[in-house]
């Protein structure tokens, strides 16, 4: 799967800020998974993840550092920007 692009002011403040996206493989046809991620030195941590279903992209971020449900969908959207966006403003915690 390729990842949607994204405009060339939240390419540049993802790189800024040390993020990146990547693509989860094998993802059935019509449901793409896409990571955010922090890039830390040599270690990644996952902030959270946009899921395309149905025609929106549904965001998800990772607002507990443990338990069993570390993610909480915040937002539905019909911009993957948007979606990728609703991760970095709410995500509390990285894995």
């Amino acid at each position: 799967m390729t990842i949607p692009e994204v405009s060339t002011e939240l390419r540049q403040s993802l790189e800024r800020h040390r993020f990146s996206l990547r693509s989860q493989p094998g993802a059935r046809p019509g449901e793409e998974t896409v990571d955010v991620v922090l890039d830390d030195g040599g270690e990644t941590f996952h902030a959270g993840r946009v899921d395309h279903h149905l025609g929106l992209w549904s965001a998800f971020a990772v607002v507990r550092n443990t338990g069993l449900f570390r993610l909480d969908e915040v937002g539905r959207h019909e911009s993957f920007e948007d979606a990728v966006l609703d991760v970095l403003m709410s995500f509390t915690h990285v894995e």
